[in-house]
């Protein structure tokens, strides 16, 4: 599993270069229509947003006001890659909020890096997080799968809480029982019995928890 990750660029160039470079980390979604952003936020909810500062069309800095105002926006890193290292430049990106401002320059490992560490301080902080049409919000103790609310106990909401903030990685049974109950002793087996139980209520989402041997991850659930 890959995070995903939707880039604007208006030079063609950019676009396949960035692309063959990220492809081993991310799964990227780039594209030279600035329009497209809403239709293309709703179809693959994004992990991190990457914007060319200047597009003719809409530059960079609009196109991240209409990110920020999409309903489906969930506050994940937007980032902006330029090879305009100007101070205004990347003044006006942090004033307007971007957490980072990154040059063309940077070498891909840094990139790389900086992007991931970006994105897992987001899920990390995060008090609503999604995955597909589910999603879990950890201030008001809902959770929603297209706009239809899932009555969850509270433990089966703190164990999708920590699934969705490692995803798309896996978790561990023991970092779960650890990240749930603590010091607290209980069997491995439980975790299974509350997946178990969890599954049939999360039956319209369009994604499924799988327990893999040790592991335990979040996966797009396959066609009927």
């Amino acid at each position: 599993m890959k995070w995903t990750l939707l880039y604007f660029d208006d030079q063609l160039d950019n676009i396949e270069a960035m692309t063959e470079l990220l492809s081993d980390k991310f799964h990227v979604i780039a594209t030279q229509d600035v329009n497209s952003h809403s239709k293309l936020m709703e179809e693959h909810r994004p992990h991190a947003f990457l914007l060319d500062v200047h597009m003719p069309n809409m530059d960079g800095y609009t196109l991240y006001t209409k990110i920020q105002e999409h309903p489906h926006y969930n506050g994940c890193p937007i980032i902006f890659i330029s090879g305009d290292q100007s101070l205004e430049s990347r003044l006006k990106s942090h004033d307007m909020g971007a957490i980072d401002y990154i040059s063309r320059e940077l070498r891909v490992e840094e990139l790389v890096v900086r992007l991931i560490n970006k994105i897992k301080l987001h899920q990390l902080t995060a008090l609503k997080l999604e995955v597909g049409n589910l999603s879990v919000d950890l201030e008001t103790f809902k959770v929603v799968v297209d706009h239809q609310i899932v009555d969850l106990t509270l433990l089966e909401m703190r164990i999708l809480g920590v699934l969705f903030r490692n995803y798309p990685e896996s978790v561990t049974r023991s970092e779960l029982i650890r990240k749930i109950w603590g010091d607290v002793v209980v069997k491995q087996g439980t975790v299974d019995t509350h997946i178990t139980t969890l599954r049939p209520k999360l039956k319209n989402w369009d994604h499924t928890i799988k327990v893999r041997e040790d592991n335990i991850l979040i996966q797009l659930r396959k066609p009927q």
